[in-house]
Order: C-alpha cells, then structure tokens, then sequence
C-alpha cells in the first residue's frame, strides 16, 4: 500500500487540490517542502515532475496552467526558494492564471531568530496575489483542522481570478510516513453563475452602438475561443464594425485586422484621423502595440471595457463604461437586440489593410537576409494546427507584421512582458499536448532562461528558433538607447554566446544556419519526428536587421498606386 506523510497540513493540501481541478504538480527539490513532496508524489491522482531551478518551475507551471486554464500547483521549500517564484507569479496575476504557489515554511517561532533558509513567508507576494493562506502549524484540534482546510478551500477558489499562496509551516521529523488512505476533509465548492446586464442597460448599450458609425472593436491577448469568434460575426454580419486583432488575440477572421503596426505606422497623420473610432469596445487581456496605443488616447473616443471580473483598466485614458459580461456574452447578447445597419468605415479599412498586405509580400521578397526575413520564414514553415509561442521584446513584434495562420494559435508572457521564463513557459505549455510547440526567441532571452531544459520530463514536440543577432536588438529598433555611450555594453548587451553549449548540456538536437538558403532547407526537416526538443540557431546581422525593418515601414508607406 502507498505511503503519505504524517503532517496533517501535507495530507490535507493532496487531498483538496484535486477537488479544485489542480492535477498537475512542479516539484522543486528541497528537505522542508518533503512532506509535500511524498502527499502529491505517492498520489496516483497527480502528474509530478521535478524541476529544480525554481524560477524555471514557476514558469514551466505557467505554461500548463495557460494550455489547460487550470490550476497548477509548484511546491518549494523555504527561504529564498520561494522568491524565485515571484517573476512568474506576477505574470499569472496580470494573464490571470491559476498558479498554486505552495511553500514549506520553518515553524512560525524560528522566523527571524538565525536558522538557515527562514525569511517572512507570509505575505510575501502580497501585491501580485489573488489570496494568501497562511496554515496554522500541526493542528491540535477540530477547529484547526477546520480553519486550515477552509483556508486552503478559499485559495484554491480564489485561484479562477488568478495565483495564489499557500504557506505551510512544518517542524520536524519532516521525513516519516504512513499508510495512505481516504482523508476526512471538508470541500467548499464554488459555483459560478452566469452574469447578465438589465432591461434597461442592454438599451442604453444599443442606443449608443445604433448611434456609432465607426465603432472598433479592439483584442488583447485572449485563448482561443470558438464561442467568441462567432458570436463576433454574427454581430458583423447584422451590424459591421471594424476589428483589430493581434496574433496573441487568437481570433483570426477575414473582417479583421491583425497586424496593426502594419497599418497604423504606414498611413498618414490624416489617414489616422480618419481611422480613429468614435466607439472603442476592448476585450482580452494585454497589447503588444504601442501605436495603436497612442492612436486611441483621444478624450473624443468613448471606451467600453468588456471583462467578466469587471476590472478596470483605462489603457486610453477615456473609459466610459466597464461592462462585466464574458465577452462572447456581449456580442451574442447585443446581436440578439440590433437590427441590421451599414457602415462604409470597417469596409474602407479592410480595403486599405489588404493591400498594406500585398505590398508587405512583396517587401519580403526582396529584402537581404535579416530578423525580418527570418521570423516570415519560420511563419511559412509553421505546421498546420500547432501553437506558436514568442519571446518577448523584439520576437513578439516581429510576428506582429505577419498574418496568421487561422490553424495556429499564439501566445506569449505578455502579462509583464519580461525575457525571464519565456522557453520554460512554452515548455510547460508543450507538455500538456500533442501539437507541435514552435518557440521563436531571441537571443538575450533564450540565454537567459537556459535551464528551462533542466527538467525531468522534457516534452519532445518543442522546436525552438534563437534569432542570435548578438544582443538585445530591441535597443537598435525602439528610439533613444543608441545616443548613450555606454549603450552597446549596458543595453543592448552585445555578446559572442551560442546555443549550441545549451543544447549539448541537454542533449538536445541543434543546427544553425546564417543565410536563407541553409534556412529554408532545415526548415523542412526541422518538424520530423524526434524524441528531443529541436534548436535552430539563426544567426542574423546585427547592424543591418533593425535598418531594414525601418526601411520595411518606409517602403509600406510609400504611394504605390
């Protein structure tokens, strides 16, 4: 017969998780956190894997918790284990995701009294976190049993808004063990009821819509959604209106825009007047665009923010109206009560992107090899219905001025936007699924998450694209970092690194290329069965990929009639 831990709290934590959903454990190594380890590793009901760099487990959780939208839990011991995790903890506050973080702690009366590996646990995500349980040690009596089963029930509800923290003191001996059997705990479950607006609301919402003759419809970074995608044409269709999208928005449609940059930085300061909405309706979480950004801050704009928390996020500095509604709930719902209208403005812009579109291929086929043509070419390898994710700074919007594949979806760290745990979160996401992962990355962020591969159970369905233009290029192509002289050591971080040393730590298969032609002919083997992750090193050139993306907008801008 199985074994489990003595410590009550351990027991109690194994059996609850899974109540709430929570399947998935990411274990890093350490002697206080045993107790936990043995409740969740002896366990049927739970996947464990070990992961010891503990930022890395963080994000590896991460991604399954963005693959799957439940809730992940990653355990750890004390001390500076747990603060490690915070990098990914904030980036689940701001995607809103289900990460359980669950730290081993020292007993309360040893904090602050020079025992190794003890620091203030409580508490400490504090601004990042959507609950904060702190177990009573042992319990003594029933009604310690019940306040630590009831807290971890409130956490583990709290989780459907985002992570949250479960502290658990443990005193030695922290290795014995007995019989497992069915634990007598106490499941509070959370039921969730659909939200709805009033009679009188719903009209009010119409009027204005009816009123608008150049609503927009803009999308942050969502999952994909079946349900939103046509509840959104259906309004189309009665009612048109313009939508922009980004890849990360996973909402791919003919009456879309989704390279937005592509637009908005190629037309002139009067085609953009003309461009703005006089109703802005925004959905999903964060933009990667910085222009659409500034095109939108215009007091003259009304902004409707729809969000199922009701959160209020004034990213245009002109929000009227937060509407708590699932967004497929919104567009379904007014469909249900519009009669059919015309609008020449969403057709007009559609017209003006698909021809920014043809112009864009033809770019591409003449331009030298560079970050540009690299990231186009991978897009056109990428297999049908897979994921692709991005890497932050310069890989994510590089991806932004192609059009999507409507069989791949998307995603990236957008809720903070850091380099730190990008191909550990892809990795973590990989694992949850069959489909083919393609990661492309830059170099500076790649390096940097290195030990996303120190894992004990590396999926083999990852291929990973290392742009290695020598630096952070991101500083060569936003404005202003170039004028310091110091900005070649301290910002753009030039370097002579290389994948190739990782993927031989791992024993993971590597090529690399520097020119189109090697490109494309890896390219073509490069989603071939294997039993490893895949690395394609890209080496492209420094100075010149950031001139010719700014040649790219130039050339888009160009009359060319």
């Amino acid at each position: 017969m199985s074994k489990t831990s003595t410590k009550a709290n351990a027991r109690y934590l194994a059996a609850l998780l899974k109540k709430h959903a929570c399947s998935q454990i990411v274990i890093s190594p350490g002697s206080r956190n045993a107790p936990l380890i043995t409740a969740f590793g002896n366990d049927k009901d739970y996947s464990c894997i070990s992961i010891p760099d503990e930022r890395t487990a963080a994000f590896t959780a991460l991604g399954k918790c963005l693959a799957t939208n439940k809730p992940v839990a990653v355990v750890c011991s004390s001390g500076s284990a747990l603060v490690n995790y915070y990098p990914a903890v904030t980036e689940a506050f701001y995607q809103k995701l289900p990460l359980i973080i669950l730290s081993a702690d020292r007993p309360h009366e040893w904090i602050d009294q020079g025992i190794g590996q003890t620091i203030r646990q409580k508490g400490v995500f504090e601004k990042h976190i959507c609950y904060s349980a702190n177990l009573i040690g042992e319990p003594s009596s029933s009604l310690n049993e019940n306040y630590n089963q009831r807290e971890i029930n409130a956490a583990m509800i709290a989780s459907k808004s985002g992570p949250v923290h479960i502290n658990i003191p443990l005193a030695e001996p922290l290795y014995d063990q007995v019989e497992l059997q069915e634990e007598n705990i106490h499941f509070i479950e959370s039921m969730e009821a659909e939200k709805t607006l009033s009679v009188a609301q719903w009209e009010e919402i119409q009027k204005s819509w009816d009123a608008s003759e150049k609503p927009l419809v803009l999308a942050g970074q969502l999952n994909s959604n079946e349900d939103l995608k046509r509840s959104i044409e259906k309004l189309h269709s009665l009612s048109p209106f313009l939508v922009f999208t980004e890849t990360l928005s996973n909402l791919p449609s003919s009456n879309s825009i989704s390279s937005i940059d592509r637009l908005i930085n190629t037309i002139t300061e009067e085609e953009k007047t003309d461009l703005k909405p006089d109703l802005l309706i925004t959905i999903g979480g964060e933009l990667v665009s910085k222009m659409v950004k500034r095109l939108l801050r215009d007091e003259s704009i009304e902004h409707w923010h729809i969000s199922e928390t009701g959160d209020l996020k004034d990213t245009f500095l002109n929000l009227k109206k937060i509407i708590p509604l699932k967004p497929n709930c919104f567009f379904e719902g007014l469909a249900n009560k519009l009669n059919s209208k015309s609008r020449s403005y969403p057709k007009k812009w559609l017209n003006v992107d698909k021809k920014k579109s043809l112009i864009h291929s033809k770019y591409l086929k003449q331009i030298p090899f560079s970050d540009l043509s690299v990231v186009g070419e991978v897009l056109n390898h990428l297999p049908q219905n897979s994921v692709l994710h991005s890497a932050n700074s310069a890989s994510i919007r590089y991806t932004q001025l192609f059009d999507q594949n409507p069989s791949v979806e998307h995603y990236s760290n957008r809720g903070t936007s850091g380099i730190d745990g990008c191909t550990s979160t892809s990795i973590g996401f990989a694992s949850m699924n069959d489909k083919m992962l393609t990661l492309i990355s830059g170099d500076i962020a790649f390096l940097y998450d290195s030990n996303a591969f120190w894992n004990d159970e590396l999926p083999c369905n990852v291929r990973i694209v290392v742009v290695n233009n020598s630096g952070g290029n991101i500083f060569r192509i936003i404005k202003g970092p170039q004028k310091d002289e110091n900005f070649e050591k301290f910002q753009e971080t030039r370097h002579d690194q290389s994948a190739e040393f990782i993927a031989k730590r791992f024993s993971l298969s590597y090529s690399k290329v520097d020119n189109k032609e090697d490109l494309n002919n890896v390219l073509i083997g490069f989603y071939n069965t294997s039993d490893r992750p895949k690395i394609l090193e890209v080496f492209t050139p420094r100075k010149e990929s950031p001139e010719i993306l700014q040649e790219y907008f130039r050339f888009l801008s160009l009359n060319h009639e």
